[in-house]
C-alpha cells in the first residue's frame, strides 16, 4: 500500500488509525500463543490497548525515537482530551496514549520503512506487555 500524505491529517484522525494497527498486532501475537476462549482473549487484549499500558509503550520506545517520530508524538500529546471527566493523572495517560496511536499510524501508513521500525521497536514491547497481561491476569490461559 502507499503511504498516505498524513501531514494534512487531524491527529484525533492519525490516533484512530493507529488504533486499529495497535490493536490488530495485540490480537494477531495473543492468538499466536494458542487457541483460547474470545472472553479471555479480550480481557488480555484490554490489559494492553488501555491508555495506562500504552502510555508506558511509549514511554519505554521514546528514548530510541528520531526527530520526525518525536514530532508526530508532541504534536499527538498536545491534543486536548475530549473528556473533561478524567483525572490528571488519566488525562496524561490518554494524551500518552493518543501519542503511541498517532505514532504507530505515521509507521504503518506515512513513512517508508515505518512498519519496520514498528517491529524493531514496539513489538519487543508489546510482546512484553503480553507477558505482564498474562502474568497480573494471575492465572494460566486455559485452551478454548
Amino acid at each position: 500500500m502507499e503511504p498516505l500524505d498524513l501531514r494534512q491529517r487531524s491527529i484525533r484522525t492519525l490516533a484512530w488509525l493507529g488504533d486499529v494497527e495497535f490493536e490488530r498486532e495485540v490480537r494477531r501475537r495473543l492468538v499466536a500463543r494458542g487457541d483460547y476462549p474470545t472472553d479471555r482473549l479480550d480481557a488480555l487484549r484490554a490489559l494492553v490497548v488501555c491508555a495506562e499500558s500504552q502510555a508506558a509503550l511509549l514511554e519505554t520506545i521514546e528514548p530510541a525515537l528520531d526527530e520526525d517520530e518525536l514530532g508526530v508524538v508532541r504534536r499527538a500529546r498536545n491534543t486536548s482530551p475530549r473528556s473533561s471527566g478524567r483525572s490528571q493523572r488519566n488525562v496524561r495517560a490518554y494524551r500518552a496514549a493518543t501519542a503511541l496511536e498517532a505514532l504507530v499510524a505515521h509507521w504503518f501508513h506515512g513513512r517508508e520503512g515505518g512498519e519496520e521500525r514498528f517491529a524493531a521497536l514496539l513489538v519487543p514491547e508489546i510482546e512484553a506487555a503480553i507477558d505482564a497481561a498474562i502474568a497480573r491476569a494471575g492465572a494460566r490461559i486455559r485452551r478454548g
